[in-house]
């Protein structure tokens, strides 16, 4: 599918990550270099955000396109499908409209899991030095705050793991475990975060299906971070971290 890409995004967010390191590392630097290093710190950081706004809004507007597309030619499978019980077509042509409607609907679910996706990394992006303020958790020690809940449990977590959340959760729920980002990921890369062995889960944390996950990853000793959203009222973005903490490359 052509889905916008993140231009200009992984040079931003390595300018972010050098000018972090280098404000990190210095020795005893005066208050006017510190200021200035945090402020090209800040100015880098909005950069990467405002590149994924931008690219972002270029990607709802091609989801629009493809949504009317699948409206298209839904209303066109439907009538050569009426047409050849009326033996006005042959099959193929029928059988040729269903493979091109089914082909539009799977241009839209890429569009809609390019997006959640994108808003999860940006969410675990732009409130990263907030969650990095927060104090460490012992080895099943969990916390709650304003934007986030956190859980360090000690059980050994692998990707091989995914399948006892998805046999939970269907089973609970009727419905497939709504995973956005399945390991690293393109949008992971352009942010520079290790996301090698974790997933992104697209609940928010205080739903009924989201608490009821969450429960179940502490039942089994599963690290967690759920990110509520850094904006207050708004779901965009929302979900649930599995895995230990994204740290950056």
């Amino acid at each position: 599918m052509a889905i916008a890409t993140l231009v200009g995004v992984h040079s931003s967010a390595a300018m972010a990550q050098d000018l972090q390191s280098k404000s990190s590392n210095r020795n005893a630097p005066s208050h006017r270099r510190t200021g200035a290093s945090e402020s090209e710190l800040a100015r880098a950081r909005a950069d990467v955000i405002q590149k994924i706004k931008e690219t972002r809004a270029g990607a709802e507007k091609l989801l629009t396109l493809h949504e009317a597309e699948r409206v298209r030619l839904l209303a066109q499978y439907e009538q050569r499908r009426e047409q050849y019980y009326l033996g006005l077509i042959a099959r193929n042509d029928v059988l040729q409209a269903e493979h091109d409607l089914a082909q539009a609907m799977l241009r839209v679910d890429e569009d809609k899991r390019w997006l959640a996706e994108t808003d999860m990394a940006t969410t675990e992006y732009s409130m990263r030095d907030e969650l990095l303020r927060l104090p460490g958790l012992a080895v099943g020690g969990y916390s709650e705050s304003g934007n986030f809940l956190r859980f360090n449990g000690g059980s050994a977590w692998a990707l091989m793991d995914v399948s006892k959340l998805e046999k939970f959760f269907s089973g609970s729920f009727g419905r497939a475990l709504p995973i956005s980002a399945y390991g690293q990921t393109p949008t992971h890369d352009r942010l520079r975060f290790d996301h090698r062995n974790a997933i992104d889960v697209a609940l928010h944390p205080d739903s009924k299906e989201g608490q009821s996950l969450l429960s179940y990853l502490r039942q089994a000793g599963i690290p967690f971070i759920a990110f509520r959203n850094a904006v207050t009222g708004s779901a965009t973005g929302a979900h649930i971290h599995i895995g230990k903490p994204s740290p950056r490359n």
